[in-house]
């Protein structure tokens, strides 16, 4: 008798088992294939803002901006990233 309720206890130790497998794959799922929609978007934005580069540079005008100018080297910089994604 002991053994039979051990074997009903290990078949349903292996269903919820199975159950949280499953659905750990489909977070995982979800999750992949929201990486690659943001990389695909990401991926546009960089073709766009590299034509929009490509063009201004193919227009032969020169352009004169204070950040884009060299300056004397200093023995402290700073470098300041702003970025929207909060993830």
């Amino acid at each position: 008798m002991a053994k039979a309720r051990a074997l009903d206890k290990r078949r349903k130790s292996i269903r919820n088992i199975r159950k949280i497998t499953r659905t750990m794959e489909l977070i995982a799922t979800a999750r992949y294939r929201k990486a690659m929609e943001r990389a695909t978007a990401v991926t546009d934005f960089t073709q766009r803002i590299t034509q929009v580069v490509a063009d201004l540079s193919s227009t032969g005008a020169e352009a004169r901006h204070p950040l884009l100018e060299t300056h004397p080297t200093t023995e402290r910089g700073l470098l300041l990233v702003l970025s929207a994604n909060r993830g």
